[in-house]
């Protein structure tokens, strides 16, 4: 055997194994995320809500959403969900079906930290 087909028989092909898993792992670890928890609270319009649906930005592209819907006859109440974002800075576009068949559109801006709870009382919004 030549030191040729020693390295492209033995050598090489650890050498790509040990390239792809430092890849791999540099790709996992190059971002780290941050997680929260988001509670939506719906305060004296809790009755009313029957379905609500959120979306997280953040630079411009969508990073998470959530969905939640009552039963037949229910409602909502305070609605809490986690979330692994890659920034710490967004927005929280809100979508809430309410029991009169309206839906409400809410838009929030978001800062949250390490293993934060976020409360946003929608309230205000659901007049």
């Amino acid at each position: 055997m030549t030191k040729y087909d020693f390295f492209r028989r033995r050598i090489a092909p650890v050498a790509f194994a040990l390239a792809l898993g430092l890849m791999a792992y540099d790709q996992c670890n190059k971002h780290e995320r941050t997680h929260a928890t988001f509670v939506l609270e719906y305060g004296v319009y809790e009755h009313d809500v029957r379905a609500v649906e959120a979306e997280v930005w953040m630079n411009g592209e969508r990073v998470t959403n959530f969905h939640s819907s009552a039963l037949e006859g229910a409602y909502l109440r305070k609605t809490k969900f986690d979330t692994s974002l890659p920034d710490t800075s967004g927005e929280l576009r809100i979508d809430v079906d309410l029991a009169s068949g309206d839906r409400k559109h809410i838009v929030r801006r978001l800062h949250v930290a390490e293993g934060e709870t976020v409360t946003f009382n929608l309230e205000p919004d659901l007049r």
